[in-house]
Order: C-alpha cells, then sequence, then structure tokens
C-alpha cells in the first residue's frame, strides 16, 4: 500500500471482439485454407480440449494490425498464443465456478451488435471477413461475457479495509484526490482498490493454471510460440511471454523496435535487482506468482523495510516542512450550489431582426449588395462583401440552403430568410449541379434589455423560492436550468471542478455572503448560486500535521533509497 501512488492502476483484460477489423488478404487465405493444408484444424489442446488454428491466426493478426505491423512475428506469435490460451484457461476457471451465461442475454449481445450495422448482410460480409459464422459468435460472445462475469465473481470476493482506504486517501490526497475530502472519495477509492485487488487475485489464479495445464499434440508452426525462458540471470527467469508484454508496452508508447529492445533489456535489469534486493531484506514472497506480482511484492517488501528503519529527528521534519509548507498550509476553497440559464433572444428579438433584414430587402440590388453587405451584415463575410463563395447543401443550416438553391442565378432571393443565426438576405450569384456560389447579409438576432430583464425577474422569482425553502436547487425546472449541482472544492483560482476555470464566477461567488442566493448576468448566461461553505486560507503549524509530515518525510527517504540501491 505505502507505494501505490507510483503505481498504474492494473488494467484488466477483457476478451473483446473488434468488429471494425478488417483481416488482411494473405490472413484470411490462410483461415479459409487452413482445415485442407493441415492434418487437423487445431493448433494444440489444452487439458484435452482443442484450440482451433483459426482462433490463433486471429489473434495474431488483430496484434499485428493494433501495432501496423511492427513487431516481429515471434513476439507476435507468443501474445496470440498465450491471449488464446488463457481465455481457454477463464472458461474453465468460469466453468469450475458453475458461471453461466442464458441464451437470452447471449441472442441480446448478438442483436445490439448486429444494431450497429446498417443492414443484415453487411453485418454477415463482417461476419465472414473475420471468419465466424452467426454460431460461432454467439459462442464467442457467450465466452466473453463469463470472463466479464468471471471477474467480477472474482471482485465481489475481495475485501477492503478502512485502514486501506484511509491510508490510500493520505497519500493522493494531493494529486489525484486533491480537492476531495476522504468522506467523497471513499466509494472512489474502494473501488479502485478492489479492482486493483481483484486484478491481482485473477492474475494469481491464471498463473496457478498455466502450471497445472497439459499441453498436447501441438501443431509444429506453433510449437516455438509456447511459453519458455527466455531470459535467465542470477538465477531469475523470464518467459518469451513476459519478455513480449515488456516490449510491446514500449512499442505501445511510441518507441521504435531497436530503442523498445534496448529498454526491455533494461526494464529487465531492475527487475531482477529489485528481486535479489528483496533476497537481501529478507522479504518472503508468495510461491506460484507471474514475475510482474513477483516484483511487485518484492518492491512493496523492500519499501518496508527501508521505512521502517527511518526514525526522522525533529529537525528533519522541520525542515521538510518549510521546504514543503505549501502541501500543507490550508488553501481558501468554497463549495456552492450552482445553476444557469442561457439568454436566447426572445420571439419579439427575431421580429425586430426580421424587420429589419425586410427593410434591408427594399433598397438591395445585385450592384449594391456587396457595399450594403459591408455596412450592414452582422457575419464575419461582411469584410468580403457577404461573399460565402461554393457550397453544397449539406454544408448550410436547411432553410438558407433551400432558399439559395430555389433562388435564379444573378437575383436576390425575393423574400428573408430566417434560420437559427437571425435574417438573412441571399444574393444567388452562380450555379453548377449540386453547388451553389452565394451572398449574403445577416441581421443577427440580437438580444433585447426587455429580454434579459424578463429572463432576470424568472430567474429572480427561483432565487427568492430557494431563499424561502418552498424548492431546492435540484427542484429547477431542468428544460431551462443547466448543470444543477452542488460544486465543491472551488478555488480562489477560478476553478470549478466539474465546470472548469470561470474566474469571473468564481469571484462573485467567494464575495457573496454564506448561504444567500444570488443570481448575476455574466456573459450572456444568468448563474444562481448559493455558497454554502467557505475554508479561509490559514497556515499551519507542524504541530497540526505532524503525522502527515512525517508520514511524507519517510516516503520521499525510502523512495531515494530504493532508487540509490537500484543504479
Amino acid at each position: 500500500m505505502a507505494i501505490r501512488k507510483f503505481r498504474k492502476q492494473m488494467k484488466v483484460i477483457t476478451i473483446i471482439i473488434t468488429v471494425a477489423f478488417v483481416v488482411s488478404s494473405l490472413a484470411l487465405y490462410i483461415i479459409n485454407h487452413m482445415t485442407y493444408s493441415s492434418t487437423k484444424n487445431y493448433a494444440l489442446k489444452i487439458n484435452g480440449n482443442k484450440i482451433k488454428i483459426e482462433d490463433v491466426l486471429r489473434s495474431k493478426n488483430m496484434i499485428s494490425n493494433n501495432f501496423r505491423n511492427e513487431i516481429d512475428e515471434d513476439i507476435v506469435g507468443t501474445l496470440a498464443l498465450d491471449q488464446v490460451i488463457e481465455n481457454e484457461l477463464v472458461q474453465e476457471m468460469a466453468d469450475n465456478l458453475k458461471i453461466k451465461i442464458s441464451s437470452k442475454d447471449i441472442n441480446n449481445e448478438y442483436n445490439n451488435l448486429e444494431s450497429n450495422f446498417k443492414d443484415k448482410e453487411q453485418f454477415r460480409r463482417m461476419l465472414t471477413a473475420q471468419g465466424y459464422t452467426k454460431a460461432s459468435l454467439k459462442k464467442e460472445l457467450e465466452r466473453s461475457m463469463k470472463s466479464i462475469k468471471l471477474r467480477e465473481t472474482i471482485g465481489a470476493s475481495v475485501s477492503v479495509t478502512d485502514e486501506e482506504i484511509n491510508e490510500f486517501y493520505e497519500e493522493n490526497k494531493f494529486t489525484m484526490l486533491q480537492g476531495l475530502s476522504l468522506e467523497e472519495s471513499k466509494d472512489q477509492i474502494k473501488g479502485y482498490l478492489i479492482e486493483e485487488k481483484a486484478g491481482e487475485a485473477y492474475q494469481k489464479e491464471i498463473a496457478k493454471l498455466k502450471e497445472k495445464m497439459v499441453v498436447t499434440e501441438v501443431d509444429p508452426q506453433f510449437t516455438n510460440y509456447l511459453e519458455k525462458v527466455k531470459v535467465e540471470k542470477d538465477g531469475i527467469t523470464f518467459t518469451n511471454v513476459d519478455y513480449s508484454k515488456i516490449y510491446i508496452t514500449f512499442i505501445s508508447n511510441g518507441l521504435p523496435k531497436d530503442k523498445a529492445l534496448e529498454e526491455t533489456d533494461r526494464f529487465i535489469d531492475t527487475q531482477v535487482k529489485i528481486l535479489k534486493k528483496a533476497e537481501e531484506y529478507q522479504v518472503k514472497l508468495e510461491e506460484g506468482l507471474p514475475i510482474s506480482l513477483q516484483v511487485k511484492e518484492a518492491y512493496d517488501g523492500i519499501y518496508s523495510a527501508i521505512e521502517n528503519k527511518i526514525n526522522p529527528t525533529s529537525e528533519d521534519l522541520n525542515s521538510y516542512f518549510e521546504k514543503n509548507r505549501m502541501r500543507y498550509d490550508i488553501h481558501p476553497s468554497v463549495d456552492a450550489y450552482i445553476s444557469f440559464i442561457k439568454i436566447e433572444p426572445s420571439d419579439l428579438d427575431k421580429a425586430n431582426s426580421e424587420k429589419i433584414a425586410k427593410d434591408i430587402l427594399t433598397t438591395v440590388t445585385p450592384e449594391n449588395f456587396a457595399s450594403i453587405a459591408k455596412e450592414k451584415s452582422s457575419c464575419p463575410s461582411s469584410v468580403n462583401g457577404g461573399e460565402l463563395g461554393w457550397f453544397t447543401k449539406d454544408q448550410m443550416v436547411p432553410e438558407f440552403s433551400e432558399a439559395a438553391f430555389k433562388g435564379e442565378v444573378g437575383k436576390i432571393y425575393p423574400e428573408v430568410v430566417n434560420t437559427v443565426f437571425g435574417s438573412h438576405i441571399i444574393y444567388v450569384e452562380e450555379k453548377d449541379g449540386d453547388k451553389v456560389k452565394a451572398s449574403h447579409i445577416l441581421v443577427k438576432n440580437e438580444i433585447s434589455q426587455e429580454t434579459i430583464d424578463a429572463k432576470l425577474k424568472e430567474v429572480q422569482e427561483q432565487a427568492e423560492k430557494i431563499s424561502n425553502g418552498e424548492i431546492a436547487f435540484k427542484d429547477l425546472p431542468t428544460d431551462k436550468y443547466l448543470n444543477t449541482n452542488l460544486f465543491t472544492g472551488i478555488t480562489d483560482q477560478g476553478y470549478i471542478p466539474g465546470l472548469g476555470y470561470k474566474e469571473i464566477l468564481t469571484d462573485e461567488i467567494y464575495k457573496a455572503p454564506l448561504n444567500k442566493v444570488v443570481y448575476k448576468n455574466l456573459d450572456g448566461e444568468i448563474f444562481i448560486f448559493q455558497k454554502i461553505n467557505e475554508i479561509k486560507a490559514r497556515k499551519v503549524d507542524l504541530s497540526e500535521v505532524k503525522e502527515n509530515v512525517e508520514r511524507d518525510y519517510k516516503a520521499q527517504k525510502a523512495t531515494e533509497k530504493i532508487q540509490e540501491i537500484l543504479k
């Protein structure tokens, strides 16, 4: 637990059917003809169960496609075969736990997949390209759903203590949990820890099954891909599967092949050092763990052993505290209910824009169109005399396109055209098939002061109801009021978690009296808010945070020591 903040979240491996993937012509040829060119149509047997050749080839091609064929054949084959074997072992584990998927659920998943395509024929072609039939795809869906349910079952079997939650919070409250209290982040932390523990439990079970599995009748073309020792250093072994997984991690991060190989070797050297140092520190590792979990447990053990020997003096803690005071001082923040409405032009505003446009229409001609557009149009195109250039129907809003394509070439459209942008006067210059060239004059729908006042009065009425206890923020009409919520940890720098940086709004919230419902018109949006909690900035004494300072001091020194011994 002590170094969890230095780890990446363990990702759960799930079986995914990638419907967008297209198998290459060569791969299709192999898949379609393998049955006829081989004495058997399976790659090997795992505990007596046949692993189909096409399953391994499909896995190989998907890996190659994901990495744009930048990975060597041996690594692709090793990863593909391991993936297929692991999938088979997952099914055995699920069967042992009597996990079943109903036909109804399988059919629903199949229908959901099919609904992503325009028609059933297109879906059928996709299945053929992937080497599936309807029946085999349903079987694959069943296997995938079993795998997911297995992970859920494993997750339900692990538990997290309050001590673990508290420790995780203390380690991460200034980073990934910044601005959140322990109570606010408990569920998030618990979910994270359960997922991590479930992932580790899953890896352990797979490792046990791999150790016990019986592999027979291996097709010669796949023999080289079977898991075997690839690297041995100081009595510690890494298999070709371990090596390949490390290698593709570096490839995934954008490293070229040669550099990825160098980093893989360097990474393995570091892991060997960690495991050897664990022996020196008498760290006991659970037997049968995959190498990745061995290294993780070894690192944890070394870290704990080093940390337990660190006994900082008062001078050490005071010096560390002063250097890192910003981390411990209380920074200002507020919590507030916030909602807002956008001010839109009223029907009267739109009618006024249309009237202005109609007046312009009576004076404009093809000859003076450009000069009037420069003078009176609200569109950025006004600087070019309203010119829009060539466009197709789908490039403009429907009302505008309909008028432009209906209008006569060389003439001004005889009516004002209203769109969401305002009222337009359109001059049709040229036509060419499905394209038209036109200019326009836009009279924007300006929001009048009367409209703003009416909206402010409406919001004022809602604010009074909240103040009087007649309604709560959650009762504001959702068709008008947006993002209604309680926002916590609003900083004095203008950042509102969930809304982003809104300096003007934040400034108004900070200035507002506590618990008073306030409304403000800010740049075309009327905000209604209520500050319910405020934390004032305050410098703390070491005595107030001594426990946290000591923990952080030990963490830093332990990390530095590990970096030193691993050089």
